[in-house]
């Protein structure tokens, strides 16, 4: 009986090892699988555009459709930021970063395709885009932190739709909560 007990009180720090190794494993699988991409800075819950790393073997891709929804996030302090999420009017999602690039055109830095929204959802959004206009509300919220906005492209001309960071946007247009619903379902939201 006694040489049970001193073989279990021998193997008690393999055993808490094991424990811990096994709750790391654990909690680093809920980390990289969890898509929560949001944080909260003071009162403000802020989410943010799936990001791409960019480095020397990015391929940049190309796409003949036309923008039609883009969320993203921007940044100038420090270094250039700027990257997120595009629906093309083909209802293809593409990943973007134009960081490397140092370019100021989204449809410029695609790096991959990641899904594509349903055709009656790619409907409605076209239907939608006709009757969105240039009506804001803006406050400067001094967040220093960049922006995160989501903007829909009719006519070559970037309408926001909201925007959160240094300033907080509304747009005011008649189907603006439609449109976010349905990117909501993708994962497209402020």
């Amino acid at each position: 009986m006694k040489s049970k007990r001193k073989a279990i009180k021998n193997n008690i720090p393999l055993l808490v090892f094991g424990i811990i190794l096994a709750i790391l494993v654990l909690l680093i699988v809920i980390m990289y699988t969890n898509d929560d991409r949001t944080d909260k800075i003071g009162n403000m819950s802020i989410h943010y555009p799936r990001m791409t790393n960019v480095n020397a073997t990015t391929r940049y891709i190309n796409s003949n459709n036309n923008k039609l929804i883009e969320f993203s996030y921007s940044n100038y302090a420090w270094s250039y930021v700027y990257y997120g999420e595009m629906i093309m009017d083909s209802g293809d999602i593409y990943l973007f970063n134009c960081g490397e690039k140092n370019s100021y055109d989204s449809k410029e830095c695609l790096t991959r395709k990641v899904e594509s929204i349903d055709d009656k959802d790619l409907d409605k959004l076209l239907k939608y885009r006709e009757t969105i206009q240039e009506k804001y509300s803006t406050k400067n919220e001094m967040n220093d932190y960049g922006e995160i906005s989501i903007s829909m492209i009719k006519d070559d001309i970037e309408i926001i739709l909201i925007g959160k960071g240094d300033n907080k946007i509304t747009n005011k247009s008649k189907d603006i909560d439609k449109v976010l619903k349905i990117l909501k379902k993708y994962k497209i939201y402020v």
